[in-house]
């Protein structure tokens, strides 16, 4: 990993650290976990080239730290991944370790009177986010919406404009939409506890040459601390799938990846 990435891992993992101390200063619920994970499948790693047009696939390692939190005003979340590729023959120029986070701050729409009542819509939200690589950085802006289903701990749509101000392929880029659906559903198989859990990312093209792109990204996890007689929600054991369509908005390069991963919660 170049000096320069370091500085960058270290600027995330710091900006992420003053976010959980500033968000510790009201009171509400907050919980941070840290994923070991290790999986394959990953296109656009150290190993792709354009004259391959992407097709090259490559192992990854991940570590991933989460967050969130919320409380009166609004609630936080953000997860920063630091991974290497795991290859035999990188490409010329291409770095096989980088990082990678994302940040949302969501406003509680009760700070603008906005009550739903409890009802099917259990809230109206307003929220910002950024999105953060070595060479790539989104603005977000827009409402989210939160439902009260049967079965579900979270599910939520957010509809929000989606800005590139950073490219990786200095391409001149238009402003589009992102809309994102995030879910939670614990349940119990006999004495065994399981959460299914993920997002969708639906991303409008923005321009000719860069395509609209679809993330799907589910897991299934294993409360691995209960079955060991521990407390439970505290260690996971679990596997992750991922297709991304038209990754980076580069069209016909999609990709099937998976991981399995180890989750410990603080």
């Amino acid at each position: 990993m170049s000096i320069k990435k370091i500085k960058e891992s270290l600027g995330l993992a710091a900006l992420a650290l003053g976010l959980i101390g500033s968000g510790a200063a009201h009171a509400g619920f907050s919980t941070t976990e840290v994923q070991l994970h290790y999986g394959g499948g990953y296109k656009m790693g150290s190993n792709s080239t354009f004259g391959s047009g992407f097709s090259e696939e490559t192992d990854r390692a991940t570590i991933t730290l989460e967050h969130f939190s919320t409380n009166d005003i609004g609630d936080l979340f953000f997860f920063v991944d630091f991974f290497v590729d795991r290859n035999n023959a990188p490409a010329p120029g291409n770095s096989e370790s980088d990082q990678y986070g994302e940040v949302y701050y969501t406003l509680h729409g009760k700070q603008f009177g906005i009550d739903t009542g409890g009802g099917f819509i259990s809230a109206l939200d307003l929220q910002f986010g950024l999105n953060q690589g070595t060479d790539f950085s989104v603005a977000l802006v827009g409402p989210r919406v939160s439902f009260n289903v049967p079965g579900f701990q979270v599910l939520s749509l957010a509809l929000t404009t989606y800005t590139n101000f950073v490219d990786p392929f200095d391409r001149n880029l238009e402003g589009t939409y992102q809309a994102t659906v995030v879910w939670a559903a614990p349940f119990d198989l006999g004495s065994q506890k399981f959460k299914f859990q993920g997002f969708v990312d639906f991303i409008g093209d923005q321009g000719p040459l860069v395509d609209n792109q679809i993330v799907f990204s589910p897991q299934i996890r294993w409360d691995l601390g209960h079955a060991m007689g521990r407390k439970a929600d505290k260690i996971h054991l679990g596997v992750e799938y991922t297709h991304f369509n038209n990754k980076f908005g580069v069209t016909g390069v999609d990709e099937n990846s998976a991981s399995i991963f180890l989750g410990f919660r603080f």
